[in-house]
């Protein structure tokens, strides 16, 4: 397995793919335009272009990691680092996770100067959940409410 950036004139179709296929086991809701729609901006620059990363064998993407940085009202920076997409058959049986968000972590820590992150996760989901643990990444104190205007 290897780790690479993100290249929208060769991976696009095949990072859809993976999205689409990955959709079915997302707790957040899928629409593909507007998966398209954020990819294609993303590519416009170029820290956002790079901070996708994908994770490839004998040259087929099998797992894509990506994050979105934000500022709070203080204007202090936050990362929000989302699901990794990976195909069903290789969740959590390749280390596919687990070596995406060690290569986020360096980019968000390197190259976005951010030190402090958050990851969303499934509290149904313990396979996730032992990775973070793994990782030495613990449940935060705050909780977050949701509602739909």
């Amino acid at each position: 397995m290897e780790i690479v950036r993100y290249d929208p004139r060769k991976d696009k179709e095949e990072f859809i793919k993976l999205a689409i296929a990955f959709s079915d086991r997302s707790y957040i809701p899928f629409e593909q335009a507007q998966f398209k729609k954020e990819i294609e901006q993303r590519v416009l620059d170029l820290k956002l272009r790079n901070s996708i990363i994908l994770a490839k064998e004998d040259g087929k993407i099998i797992g894509a990691g990506t994050f979105s940085p934000y500022n709070d009202e203080f204007g202090n920076p936050h990362c929000i680092i989302h699901q990794v997409l990976t195909y069903k058959e290789d969740a959590y049986t390749k280390g596919i996770e687990e070596a995406i968000m060690r290569e986020l972590f360096k980019y968000i820590k390197n190259t976005m100067n951010i030190s402090k992150i958050e990851i969303l996760c499934d509290p149904k989901n313990s396979r996730f959940q032992s990775i973070l643990m793994k990782l030495g990444i613990k449940r935060s104190e705050l909780l977050l409410y949701e509602h739909n205007l």
